[in-house]
């Protein structure tokens, strides 16, 4: 019995030996074994395998080793979706005896992985096996067939690598660096997956297993993944992923089950840079997936958000809750918003599609619509909007009343806001991605009728005002704005066109009544005048921005203030630092009316009047840098006589320069004495600066300033 199982261990390392020293023979050809392992992978996935150079070493155990590795995307002909310098792994022996490769402990360094997703769909993480193919001459079977090489893979672990993804279908892209990833038991019944990604002081590790995945995917996959994520060594989120796949390799039939939540939404900023992020807090994600094949639904989902800062998308907008929730396809989503708009509570209440449209709508954003209907709450008034929205085609109705809406600081604060009319987007999903003020006129079409009994901004008030509001062919149009204001009837128009590559403006006034400090923030020019300022006329520029707006703003204006204050800075920017005037001055009526051309306001009327203080002039100011060029005539009154001189006032708002003007005769000097003009010139100085319009009238001059009246004079200088 000894004797026979000697014989026979002998004869058993007989065969190895010669079995081994045929191996060693094919693998010593790094060439054969490296087209056969290129087809492999071919036949397996769809994807063409490229490798530069391929060493093969027996001792002390088998092993490969290739340098320059590519695997090739979707798209033939761009970019690889696995580039590698070196690729290092054991090769198993056995299993090359019955033309299979099977690599162990693969381990790739410091690769270069891109997912793409083109625009019709084709996608690189698809695996598209070919048919069986010839893998060089000489392949052949006992009996002249061909022999075909399979390919598998026990193991495989990256160290440095990084992963781009790129989604032409929906626009998004993104790129994060792969500490670490290992892939264990990939040809057994329960693969494991542990991979790490770093970047700065976030860290998130991938932990889980998955069902038997190569050589044959089995019938029923189960699938357990878990996140967790770490910011400076504490926990900042967690996530998880974990049911079954039924028929993977067929109908894919999924009971999955999904959520997390993250307690700094602005953590994320670590891997996704540009993304933009706001401040927000506290938001989690429940849900379950089934359905089969490419058509996965919802089965139920919950949402929860804390409090999240949208000043950067609204100023002074945030939101204090959200709320997602539908517990079965069937079920309409129901939404629930509160937050702010500034120092405003608002919210909103409603219902979208249900989670089958919801679904279908996330699968295929293009062409599947949901229904919505939407509250926006104030209290008690609500407004509604109601419609269907679509990532290509949305459309929806505006009807009902909103109490109180206010627009942050600064800006109007509307009461009892109503809203009548139907707006249509052809491209929601465009919007969505950019929605500056030309992409929202050249996206949407609707009318829209709006109507207000009170609006109040910066101190001023105006009562019924209404405007009819048209957006048509890449044109926004609201035409009449009617209000009362002041006791004066007001009325303009105005228009957005975005026809062509640069936007152009229109507005018309006759008359407008705004603060002035507004027209001042707009200029850019210092807070020189207090009031409410009328505006006329008709002006149009072009442009995305302020200061391109003012460069190419033609057309004319006229502005005047009744009853206003003019403070000691304005007064001394006009008539020279010696002017001994604090605080404020009171002016019954200014006027100005002006040519706009070029980025320059050529002022052809120029007026002022107060009780002791009258100037007239002429002159221009730039728009954008401020230069100043006025020629001024002030008169001090004192009683029924004055004094007065002509004025130059060059440099600019900041850094103005008065200097004494000569007269005709060309001599400098001062007119003392004679008579102040009489009457009252306020009215006729109004009429010319608002081309005729109506608009609030300045109050009778008061008498008794004279003891102001020499101070100024002495300020000047005319008196010791």
């Amino acid at each position: 019995m000894r004797l026979k199982w000697k014989i026979g261990l002998l004869a058993g390392a007989a065969v190895v030996l010669l079995g081994g020293g045929s191996v060693v023979s094919a693998l010593q050809d790094a060439n054969w074994l490296r087209v056969r392992l290129a087809a492999a992978v071919e036949e397996r996935t769809g994807h063409h395998l490229t490798i530069d150079r391929l060493h093969v070493w027996i001792l002390p155990f088998p092993w490969v080793e290739a340098r320059g590795v590519r695997l090739s995307g979707v798209e033939e002909g761009g970019p690889d979706l696995l580039t590698a310098d070196s690729v290092r792994a054991r090769l198993a022996l056995l299993p090359l005896f019955h033309h299979r490769i099977v690599l162990n402990d693969v381990s790739l360094t410091q690769p270069h992985i891109l997912l793409r997703r083109l625009a019709d769909g084709r996608a690189d993480w698809q695996i598209a096996p070919n048919e069986a193919s010839d893998v060089g001459a000489g392949n052949t079977g006992p009996a002249g067939g061909k022999l075909h090489w399979n390919f598998g893979i026990s193991a495989l672990q990256i160290t440095k690598g990084e992963v781009r993804w790129q989604d032409d279908m929906r626009g998004w892209s993104g790129w994060l660096p792969l500490t670490t990833l290992h892939l264990k038991d990939l040809e057994g019944d329960h693969p494991t997956l542990n991979a790490t990604v770093a970047r700065d002081k976030s860290v998130v590790t991938l932990t889980g297993g998955t069902g038997r995945l190569m050589p044959v995917t089995a019938e029923t996959l189960p699938v357990e993944l878990k996140v967790a994520f770490k910011q400076d060594g504490h926990p900042a989120g967690l996530a998880h992923i974990d049911g079954t796949i039924t028929d993977p390799a067929g109908k894919r039939g999924y009971t999955v089950n999904f959520g997390g939540s993250l307690a700094q939404l602005q953590s994320l900023q670590a891997f996704f840079p540009h993304a933009g992020l706001p401040q927000g807090q506290n938001i989690s994600v429940d849900g379950i997936v089934g359905g089969e094949g490419a058509e996965p639904v919802l089965q139920g989902l919950h949402v929860r958000s804390g409090a999240v800062d949208l000043s950067q998308f609204f100023p002074g907008a945030s939101l204090g809750r959200l709320m997602l929730d539908a517990t079965q396809p069937t079920d309409k989503m129901a939404l629930v918003v509160d937050g702010k708009l500034g120092a405003q509570d608002l919210g909103v209440r409603g219902t979208l599609g249900t989670l089958a449209q919801l679904t279908a709508l996330g699968m295929d954003p293009a062409h599947a619509e949901t229904p919505a209907e939407l509250m926006v709450l104030d209290g008690a008034s609500n407004l509604r909007i109601a419609g269907t929205l679509g990532g290509g085609h949305s459309a929806l109705d505006v009807h009902g009343v909103l109490g109180r809406l206010a627009l942050g600081e600064g800006r109007p604060t509307i009461e009892d806001l109503k809203a009548d009319g139907h707006v249509d987007a052809a491209d929601t999903l465009s919007l969505i991605r950019k929605h500056t003020a030309t992409d929202v006129v050249r996206g949407l079409s609707g009318v829209v009728d709006v109507q207000t009994p009170h609006i109040t901004w910066q101190g001023q008030a105006w009562t019924d005002f209404t405007t009819h509001v048209v957006v048509h062919d890449a044109r926004l149009t609201a035409d009449p704005m009617t209000a009362q204001g002041n006791g004066v009837q007001q009325s303009g128009r105005f228009t957005y066109a975005a026809t062509q590559p640069v936007p152009e403006i229109e507005v018309s006034a006759r008359p407008v009544l705004l603060p002035v400090g507004i027209m001042q923030q707009w200029l850019g020019a210092p807070d020189l005048v207090q009031g409410i300022v009328t505006l006329v006329g008709t002006v149009s520029a072009h442009g995305t921005d302020a200061a391109t707006i003012r460069q190419t703003i033609t057309g004319h204006i006229g502005a005047s203030i009744v009853d206003g204050t003019l403070g000691g800075t304005a007064l001394r920017t006009l008539l020279g630092p010696q002017v001994p005037v604090k605080g404020k001055m009171p002016v019954r009526c200014f006027g100005t009316h002006m040519q706009v051309s070029g980025g320059v306001a050529t002022l052809d009327l120029l007026g002022l009047e107060s009780d002791f203080l009258s100037l007239h002039g002429h002159g221009t100011v730039g728009l954008e840098d401020h230069a100043l060029n006025l020629h001024l005539s002030p008169h001090v009154l004192l009683g029924g006589a004055s004094a007065g001189s002509d004025v130059q006032v060059t440099g600019t708002f900041a850094a103005p320069v008065p200097k004494m003007e000569p007269a005709y005769s060309g001599r400098y000097g001062i007119t003392i004495g004679g008579d102040d003009g009489g009457g009252d010139s306020c009215p006729t100085l109004l009429s010319a600066a608002r081309e005729g319009a109506a608009g609030p009238a300045a109050s009778a001059p008061k008498k008794g300033k004279e003891g102001k009246v020499m101070n100024m004079l002495r300020g000047l200088g005319l008196f010791q």
